[in-house]
């Protein structure tokens, strides 16, 4: 029998199928320089634009400033129309570009004119930094399969940052492609000159045609123009809205062969005892198809990688803290399933948590002597396969790890799949995990919307003295839409599911969501540009459908200006059955009970166009049997081009019957920017809880593309008889290089 979400599921992709919903949409017309393209897929009339991509035998030297006579063999692109606050209209400020190829490399060169050069944000050059200045970036369908590509990011002073973008959904920024960009400003605006190595990409030589588009953010104004597709409905980062880029004929790759390896030293020190080591390791990749490579890493190393923000938890059930390190967030889309990593129940179940892998229960490393991975697609299916040999800790002998991901395209842009895992890293106990799941995805709902849909049902094996048998399954519906959007949510975990490479907040549950949002755009309002009305809503009972714990949110009224500073006012009623005692602080019991209390609260974030931005945040209430003060902000201060300085503090004031505490979390963090390619930033954490100070510092050079230095100083500051001593001195020096052939 279907649940209620299962039945609204149902109906919805009846409907969507049976009907056409083509004229309920409002059209936008036809603009001229669109070209002749085809009806884009959304149906609603717009045309796919085209444009010309021209060989020559040099490609232009990338200096930012486009005076080299190649450029004029190339016809030029644009223009580009406002896809937010005026979907269809041309830009106030005009946007072209040009497209050029070599036998090496891909170069794009953007004219981003402004009638007020002086109002161009332009202060950010950290590499993979914050998009917060003007922008432009270009999305290139290299197989012009309508679902997956790359996104390259270029603002005015030259910052930089690359993402793979998978089936119109998962945006991953923390790809490191090989690719050059230089900038540069004059009386007329400012100039992008981008070169893309073919090496860096997957693509069909086969295919002369491409996917591409081009979106362009004036930051000051708030406008965000694209070439195609430009509704607010349909991303520009999605490559089922993409344009297409012709002409492009005998393009090849080399041999596919790719070595990235490295050399590190390590220093520590503690309690007046010195360590000296030395390492080194690598990465060999190799493209087998031009759509799968394969990828082996001897002595796998994440010692550049940024330390975790801390957390304060006050709550009964495991923090969540995300993956950082590269060689698993390189095509971790190809792993998504279920869609679990966008579920409005937040993160409580992943299947696949990569965290589970070369990190003890602990939060240690363990040092990863070996490991594969084989990630692309194959057809129309979607491949990934990962297996790693970590080194004997807590006296387990070496332990190895193996996930499996393959789905298959299927309908316009849905894929049907399954995931499975082997083994338990931090036990002796043999764990399996395997469960198919379905994704939709449809731009065409009533018409013009986007409809989105998972499905998904998992089980889990661990090898006790007794073999123990798990399960769960879920249900997600998504209407991600304006001035609409909503969604549903249904999931169960039994007892004993235990996903030992994934992560679980809480068994033994059955979880709903449910998500409405309300914004819209009043037409006459020039201080306004939409009202925000929301409410989201989570609860869980138990399996004998008990009410656990829950939380609802209602934002009765919230601004966002035409300036981009924004204002909301938060309501939240909470529930929570403690079945025992929870000790919530050192020395503070909360007797089980069932507890039900209220809070409200507000926010103020500033735009990030100002030198000085933010955002401030209080809440109160009550808080199980007793009240709770909670107040938050950050502060941004972008001074000079080359520094910047960002701080977060939160404090929480918690009176309770059985005692009060307070708590305290700060963070602040400076970048000094020298160059786009030289970056060292500093990372200062405190927090009442360990009542310890932590210190990161890290410095990136990348002193030729591809060949990159790091060095990192870690310190912690335990407080000892009321002040903080140093205990723990950690400095490492790493050099890597990408050769390729």
């Amino acid at each position: 029998m279907l649940g209620r979400p299962q039945f609204l599921l149902f109906w919805a992709l009846w409907l969507n199928q049976c009907f056409d919903w083509s004229g309920v949409a409002a059209e936008l017309p036809p603009r001229d320089g669109d070209g002749a393209g085809a009806v884009d897929s959304t149906g609603i009339g717009w045309r796919r634009p085209s444009i010309q991509a021209v060989r020559v035998v040099h490609g232009p030297a990338i200096d930012g400033r486009l005076d080299d006579a190649v450029w004029a063999c190339a016809p030029v692109g644009g223009p580009l129309y406002e896809s937010y606050q005026h979907p269809g209209q041309f830009m106030t400020e005009r946007t072209e570009f040009r497209v050029l190829y070599d036998d090496k490399n891909l170069y794009i060169g953007v004219w981003c004119f402004d009638s007020d050069p002086a109002g161009i944000l332009a202060r950010e050059m950290e590499h993979d930094g914050r998009v917060s200045d003007d922008y432009c970036y270009v999305l290139l369908d290299t197989f012009h399969d309508r679902r997956n590509g790359y996104l390259f990011t270029v603002e005015p002073l030259g910052a930089r940052s690359e993402s793979l973008v998978t089936d119109n959904t998962v945006v991953n920024r923390n790809w490191d492609g090989l690719w050059w960009a230089r900038t540069s400003r004059d009386a007329e605006g400012w100039k992008v000159e981008i070169a893309i190595p073919f090496k860096t990409l997957s693509f069909n030589p086969v295919n002369s045609t491409w996917g591409f588009n081009l979106e362009r953010q004036i930051r000051r104004k708030y406008e965000v123009g694209r070439w195609a597709s430009p509704r607010r409905e349909v991303g520009g980062y999605m490559p089922s809205g993409a344009g297409e880029l012709t002409g492009l004929h005998g393009l090849k790759q080399g041999l596919g062969l790719e070595f990235s390896p490295y050399l590190k030293g390590r220093y520590s020190g503690r309690n007046s005892q010195d360590d000296w080591t030395g390492d080194l390791g690598g990465e060999a990749r190799y493209r087998i198809t031009p759509y799968l490579s394969g990828t082996l890493s001897y002595n796998t190393d994440f010692a550049e990688t940024e330390v975790d923000l801390r957390q304060i938890n006050f709550t009964r059930f495991p923090l969540f803290l995300p993956e950082k390190r590269a060689f698993f967030l390189e095509d971790s889309g190809i792993f998504e399933y279920g869609g679990l990593g966008g579920s409005g129940l937040g993160p409580v179940l992943l299947p696949y948590f990569s965290r589970r892998i070369g990190l003890s229960a602990e939060g240690e490393p363990v040092p990863i002597l070996l490991a594969g991975k084989v990630a692309g697609r194959m057809g129309k299916y979607n491949l990934g396969v990962l297996d790693a040999v970590l080194d004997d800790h807590a006296d387990l002998g070496r332990q190895n790890t193996f996930v499996g991901r393959l789905s298959r395209n299927v309908l316009e842009q849905s894929t049907v799949g399954a995931l499975a895992t082997v083994g338990d890293p931090n036990s002796e106990e043999n764990n399996a995990l395997f469960g198919p799941d379905f994704n939709f995805r449809t731009s065409r709902f009533l018409g013009r919307h986007v409809l989105e849909a998972h499905a998904f049902a998992l089980g889990t094996w661990t090898e006790h003295q007794s073999r123990t048998f798990g399960s769960s399954y879920g249900v997600t519906v998504r209407y991600p839409n304006d001035p609409w959007s909503a969604h549903l949510d249904y999931l169960a975990i039994d007892d004993a599911f235990h996903p030992a490479l994934g992560y679980v907040r809480q068994a033994g549950v059955r979880g709903y969501g449910a998500g409405l949002e309300y914004a819209p755009r009043p037409e006459r309002s020039r201080l306004i540009r939409n009202y925000v009305f929301e409410t989201q809503n989570v609860w869980y009972t138990g399996l004998d459908n008990a009410l656990d714990n829950a939380a609802f949110l209602l934002r009765p009224f919230g601004l966002h200006f035409d300036s981009d500073d924004q204002f909301s006012v938060f309501v939240v009623r909470n529930f929570d059955r403690l079945q025992a005692d929870f000790d919530i602080a050192k020395g503070i019991t909360l007797p089980a009970g069932d507890y039900w209390w209220n809070q409200a609260g507000a926010q103020v974030k500033f735009a990030a166009k100002r030198p000085v931005s933010g955002d401030v945040s209080a809440w109160l209430g009550e808080f199980y049997d007793g009240h709770r003060q909670s107040y938050g902000g950050r502060l941004v201060v972008m001074p000079w081009k080359h520094l910047g300085f960002d701080a977060n503090y939160s404090f929480n004031q918690v009176r309770l019957p059985g005692g009060d505490f307070d708590t305290h979390l700060l963070a602040g963090r400076m970048i000094w920017n020298f160059t786009p390619d030289l970056v060292w930033s500093h990372l200062v954490q405190y927090d009442s809880g360990s009542d310890s100070i932590g210190f990161n510092s890290r410095l990136q050079w990348e002193y030729r593309p591809g060949c990159k230095l790091y060095l990192v100083l870690n310190q912690n500051y335990p407080r000892e008889s009321g002040d903080f001593r140093l205990d723990g001195n950690e400095v490492i020096l790493k050099m890597l290089a990408i050769f390729r052939l």
